[in-house]
């Protein structure tokens, strides 16, 4: 009997030897404590004995960006009437969006085709803007990023950018002179001409003040007053300052009187609607004629930079919608089978079927042109471009 019983102990300790050797799993198991040192496969670590962390968020979906701008054209084509415009719409409160205008030269003067402007400032697209006199300085109201390029003329709307909002305003603008107890205004700003008068010219304007008649110059550097020199031919504006320039006896007098060397001078200007003060805008750029105003068209018969606009001609207008949608149109014309043109009132009309509430004329004519990324998207009626003093661009 104990043979018997010493055996079955030699059996079973044999059994479970071989066992813990041949079933490291089995052995594992028998062991292990709340199954941290369960076998997977891999190497395990130590237990992690911190609090079970909460699950993170699900990330946010990165939200496309908004389109830069939306592009389409119109067309239409009946017996006695072609009919091509094309169409951009740009939201200015869209944060990846550049929108400006721009001229053609780094001064107020000159002329550069629309292609060359487009590719100087990178764009994605480009329209032809509005006018200008026939050495190709601008032909009215240009302000940015608080300087005064020209002054309004006092005859045409404005169209305002103020970072998100687009608007359209009839405007003036006053520029003086003031300093030590003296102030000059009733004063030419940036202006090319012969007319007896007092003169404000800045480096925008050029190097040169361009004046070839007798006149007296107040040079004013870094604020001060350095000199009054009489000269015929053009004079020298600094670069860190601006120059008085004085036409005529009684001008000349008066400039002499009021204006001592060493005195301090700073030139300031405003933008007006009415009496009010117009601020916190990004630039500002001068258009021709309206065409609408709170959803009514009010083209007048005749442009004085375009001439009549009863007729159908091509024609380029900008124009803001309700919602802040700023809206292009440049439509073809003076060719037979593409495209006829827009009288001013069929312009409007067609900016109404639009949605557009405000809406201004641009330089119309060969001057019309659109380009969009790189592609000049209708006809110039010229067959070709034409040189241009200033465009918008985004970009």
């Amino acid at each position: 009997m104990k043979n018997r019983i010493l055996h079955l102990v030699i059996l079973f300790t044999i059994s479970i030897t071989v066992l813990w050797i041949l079933c490291p799993a089995i052995a594992r198991k028998i062991s292990a404590e709340d199954g941290h040192n369960s076998y997977n496969g891999q190497t395990t670590k130590a237990p992690n004995t911190s609090p079970t962390p909460e699950p993170e968020p699900c990330a946010t979906p990165t939200p496309e960006p908004k389109p830069l701008y939306k592009y389409y054209s119109i067309t239409e084509n009946k017996p006695d009437f072609n009919l091509s415009m094309h169409v951009l719409e740009i939201d200015p409160s869209n944060p990846e969006l550049v929108f400006r205008p721009v001229m053609s030269h780094k001064t107020l003067f000159g002329y550069e085709l629309l292609s060359v402007m487009y590719d100087t400032w990178q764009a994605k697209v480009a329209v032809n803007a509005g006018f200008s006199h026939s050495n190709g300085m601008l032909g009215g109201l240009f302000a940015m990023e608080g300087e005064l390029f020209t002054a309004a003329t006092g005859n045409y709307p404005v169209l305002f950018l103020d970072k998100v909002n687009a608007y359209i305003e009839d405007v003036s603008t006053k520029v003086w002179v003031e300093g030590d107890g003296i102030s000059l205004d009733n004063l030419f700003y940036n202006r090319y001409s012969k007319e007896e008068g007092i003169y404000v010219f800045t480096p925008s304007y050029g190097t040169m003040n361009r004046l070839d008649v007798s006149h007296l110059n107040a040079v004013i550097s870094n604020g001060e007053v350095r000199g009054l020199i009489l000269r015929n031919k053009s004079y020298e504006i600094p670069k860190d300052g601006f120059l008085i320039s004085a036409i005529g006896k009684k001008a000349k007098d008066e400039l002499e009187k009021l204006v001592k060397p060493g005195m301090r001078l700073q030139l300031k200007y405003d933008i007006l609607k009415g009496e009010s003060s117009i601020t916190g805008y990004d630039w500002a750029y001068e258009c021709g004629s309206w065409i609408l105003k709170d959803h009514e068209i009010i083209v007048p018969d005749s442009d004085g930079w375009v001439g009549t606009m009863k007729t159908r001609v091509p024609r380029t207008a900008v124009g803001v919608k309700e919602d802040g949608t700023v809206v292009f149109v440049v439509v073809d014309g003076r060719q037979k089978g593409l495209s006829d043109g827009l009288t001013g009132k069929e312009l409007g009309q067609r900016l109404l079927d639009l949605g557009v509430k405000d809406a201004v004329n641009l330089d119309g004519g060969a001057s019309s042109e659109m380009i969009v990324e790189g592609n000049i998207v209708n006809s110039p009626s010229a067959g070709r471009e034409r040189m241009l003093p200033c465009g918008f661009i985004i970009k």
